[in-house]
C-alpha cells in the first residue's frame, strides 16, 4: 500500500454494520492529500496505524466491523478479513459468520455484539462488531479515514468505489452479497493518542468500553444503566440480546416473523423527533415536523413514567409492507428504545401485546 502523511484527528459525532454469498467485488482507489500538522499538533506523537472496517446495511440498524492495529499485526489478516465478510450473514436481523481458523470470539460487552480475536497476537489484535441505528457511510469512511491522518474522500469517490472493477485491498471497495452492499475500507496512516480516535463511531459514545465521550461539565454525574423487568408476552420467544440489546424477542405467526428489541442510548444524543424520523425513514414515509408529532404518536403510561408511541406502516409498494411498532422511554440521562421490526399484518397482530409489554417495563 502506498504511504501516508497525517493530519489533524477529527473525530466527528454523528447518530448512529445480511447478506448471502459474494457475488462480485469492486474496489476503488481515493485520491489524498497530505495537509500539514499546526504547532499545536506538532510534537503530539503519532503512531503507524492499519484499520480494516466495515459497514454492513441490515434491517433498522447497520453493523459495523473494525480491526485496528500495527501495521505488521493487521496487513496478514487481510485476506482473513475479506473472507469472513463473505461469510457474513444476516438471520431474524442478527448476523452469523465463520470464523477464520486463528480467531475467536468472545461475547460482546456494553455495546459491543462480538469482539473477535486473533490467536497468539502480542498486544492483542481484536475486532469489534457493533450495531448501530443507520447513518450515512461517507461521514463513517470519512471519519475512520481522519483517526488515521487521511484527507476526507468524497460521495462521487464513493459512489465510484460501487461502480468500478480494481484489485483487492485498495482503500475503499464494496463487496457485493446478495440485495445487500458492504462499504469497505483498507486504511494505512498514523494514529494519535487520542481515545476518540480508537473509536469505531461517534454519536457520543465510545467503542467498546460505550462510554459517552467527553462533551460539556455537567453538574450531575451521569446515572448508571438501569436494570428492568417486564412481563413478556405469550408466544414472543428469547431472541439474541447483550451489548446494548437488554431484551430481544422473535415473534411469529402465520408464517411471518417480526422482531422486538429493547435498547439504551445516552439521553442527550437521542432526540425524540429525530428518532421517530429515523423509523419512519426505514418504513419509507416522511419525516413530520415537531407540530405533527402530537397527531403521529400517542403517550402510553410506563410505572411513573411516561413513554411516547408510535405505529409506523409503511407503504403497499413495499413487499412485504413495512412496519416498525416504537415507544421512547426517558429515564435520568438514558433514552429507552422499544421497538418491534416486521411486515405490517404482523405489527396489527401484536400491538396491542408490544403496548402490554412497554407499559409492563420497570426500572430498578
Amino acid at each position: 500500500m502506498k504511504q501516508f502523511s497525517p493530519l489533524l484527528l477529527v473525530p466527528l459525532l454523528l447518530l448512529t454494520v445480511g447478506c448471502g454469498k459474494q457475488d462480485e467485488i469492486h474496489s476503488y482507489d481515493v485520491p489524498k492529500e497530505a495537509p500539514e500538522l499546526g504547532p499545536a499538533h506538532a510534537a503530539a506523537e503519532a503512531t503507524p496505524t492499519r484499520m480494516l472496517a466495515a459497514i454492513l446495511p441490515g434491517d433498522g440498524q447497520n453493523w459495523f466491523f473494525k480491526m485496528t492495529g500495527a501495521p505488521d499485526q493487521v496487513a496478514p489478516q487481510f485476506a482473513n478479513f475479506v473472507e469472513f465478510l463473505k461469510s457474513v450473514t444476516l438471520k431474524a436481523g442478527q448476523p452469523e459468520w465463520k470464523l477464520p481458523a486463528d480467531w475467536t470470539q468472545e461475547p460482546g460487552r456494553s455495546m459491543r455484539f462480538a469482539t473477535l480475536k486473533v490467536k497468539d497476537t502480542d498486544p492483542p489484535l481484536e475486532m469489534s462488531v457493533i450495531p448501530l441505528p443507520p447513518s450515512d457511510t461517507l461521514e463513517n469512511v470519512n471519519r475512520w479515514r481522519g483517526q488515521v491522518g487521511l484527507a476526507p474522500t468524497t460521495e462521487k469517490e464513493l459512489t465510484a468505489a460501487a461502480d468500478t472493477s480494481a484489485a483487492l485491498d485498495h482503500e475503499l471497495f464494496t463487496i457485493k452479497a446478495g440485495d445487500k452492499t458492504m462499504t469497505v475500507v483498507s486504511l494505512e496512516g498514523k494514529m494519535g493518542d487520542n481515545p476518540m480516535s480508537r473509536a469505531p463511531f461517534a454519536s457520543g459514545m465510545m467503542g467498546g468500553g460505550g462510554m459517552p465521550a467527553p462533551g460539556p461539565a455537567s453538574s450531575t454525574p451521569p446515572a448508571a444503566a438501569s436494570p428492568i423487568k417486564y412481563e413478556t408476552p405469550e408466544g414472543w420467544a428469547p431472541g439474541r440480546s447483550g451489548g446494548m440489546r437488554k431484551a430481544a424477542f422473535n415473534v411469529s405467526a402465520d408464517g411471518e416473523t417480526g422482531e422486538v428489541t429493547v435498547i439504551d442510548l445516552t439521553r442527550e444524543n437521542s432526540p425524540l423527533l429525530d428518532n421517530i424520523n429515523r423509523w419512519r425513514g426505514q418504513v419509507k414515509l416522511d419525516p413530520i415536523s415537531e407540530a405533527e408529532l402530537p397527531a403521529n404518536s400517542e403517550k402510553l403510561k410506563v410505572g411513573d413514567l411516561e413513554a411516547t408511541y408510535v405505529k409506523l406502516i409503511g407503504p403497499k409498494s413495499e413487499q412485504p409492507q413495512p412496519a416498525i411498532l416504537g415507544a421512547i422511554i426517558y429515564r435520568e440521562n438514558l433514552a429507552w428504545f422499544v421497538k418491534f421490526t416486521g411486515p405490517a399484518k404482523l405489527a396489527e397482530k401484536e400491538e396491542t401485546r408490544f403496548k402490554q409489554f412497554v407499559q409492563s417495563i420497570r426500572f430498578e
